[in-house]
């Protein structure tokens, strides 16, 4: 793809995305959920645009060989241990947060920048540094197969697993699922879940139903669907001799994640509820409290452009998160 072609396809989405935020302003999120608060002023606000340019291969197996030596194992005491301190974004889109704001190389120095402000003020605990990269992004055009789905070509994504893993990195591979099944779409990236660094992010804002249009609807996903993807993650590490993985679920609205008490337990998927959507410091706050941190594992998500007043490193490591995501 030309650079003519990705300028045009940038700023196309950087006018939806305008949009999508004008139509999002005052709406009562989460769709049928019965957390009235989400409709009060101010509030946390849904991500901007959900548009990435076309991958050129689409959606294949990747194409190296696995590493059993990328960063530090997983296990049930890890997330206590040390916090995860993530870049977000997809490598086609420039508004979809930093990761895809710099060359690789650039973003090992940045996010080795960030990792080491995080250590610095986080005493006894460890700092584990990672890329967030949006796998599966939704889409506003069905496409040719109507899932609403755009993937991340395989040389690319193997491109960032070899990078994180040269650094000791982990890299999380978010699926954003549109119309399609998420186990469905956790099975497109098993093969780089034999990377023992290699971890899995569920985004139920764009997980849509039947007639839902990402962008347009605030989706959700229900205790069923999260059971299913850590059955299929824990058959993947068991039949691999892998160590644990962590799966990290997005919510900014209570009716995001539903039936929440009927989430089970599977001993070696370590669950990671982050509180995601922008919006002023006091208030990604109170969702933080309310949302995250009655989880096992908590996490936040930081947006370098869009929240306004942003938390400081300083007051989001006061709030004690698992996981940091820099979007």
């Amino acid at each position: 793809m030309t650079r003519p072609q990705l300028v045009a396809i940038e700023g196309a989405i950087i006018l939806t995305g305008l949009v999508i935020v004008y139509i999002l302003i005052g709406w009562p999120f989460g769709g049928g959920g019965d957390d009235d608060s989400a409709s009060a002023n101010p509030q946390v606000t849904a991500r901007p645009t959900v548009i990435a340019t076309p991958s050129p291969t689409g959606s294949t197996i990747p194409t190296g060989a696995p590493s059993d030596d990328c960063a530090p194992v997983v296990n049930r005491s890890f997330l206590s241990a040390n916090v995860v301190v993530s870049y977000y974004g997809n490598p086609y889109a420039e508004t979809l947060g930093i990761l895809g704001q710099h060359e690789p190389d650039d973003l090992v120095s940045l996010l080795k920048t960030q990792s080491q402000t995080i250590d610095d003020l986080n005493g006894i605990r460890g700092v584990q540094p990672a890329f967030h990269m949006v796998y599966a992004t939704a889409q506003s055009d069905p496409g040719e197969d109507g899932l609403y789905l755009n993937h991340v070509d395989p040389a690319t994504t193997q491109e960032y697993i070899d990078l994180a893993c040269q650094n000791r990195f982990m890299v999380f591979l978010d699926l954003q699922n549109g119309r399609s099944d998420p186990v469905v779409e956790l099975k497109k990236i098993e093969p780089y879940l034999l990377n023992t660094n290699v971890h899995v992010a569920l985004d139920p804002e764009f997980t849509m139903r039947e007639g839902q249009v990402p962008g347009q609807a605030i989706g959700y996903l229900d205790a069923a669907q999260i059971n299913a993807v850590q059955a299929e993650v824990e058959r993947i590490i068991e039949e691999n001799n892998l160590p644990d993985k962590i799966l990290v679920l997005h919510q900014f609205d209570e009716g995001m994640i539903r039936d929440k008490a009927n989430i089970q337990n599977f001993p070696r998927v370590q669950i990671v509820i982050d509180m995601d959507g922008f919006g002023p410091a006091e208030v990604k706050v109170k969702k933080f409290k309310t949302l995250a941190q009655p989880a096992e594992h908590a996490g936040i998500k930081i947006f370098f452009e869009q929240d306004d007043p942003r938390l400081t490193d300083e007051e989001v490591v006061a709030l004690g998160p698992d996981v940091i995501i820099y979007q």
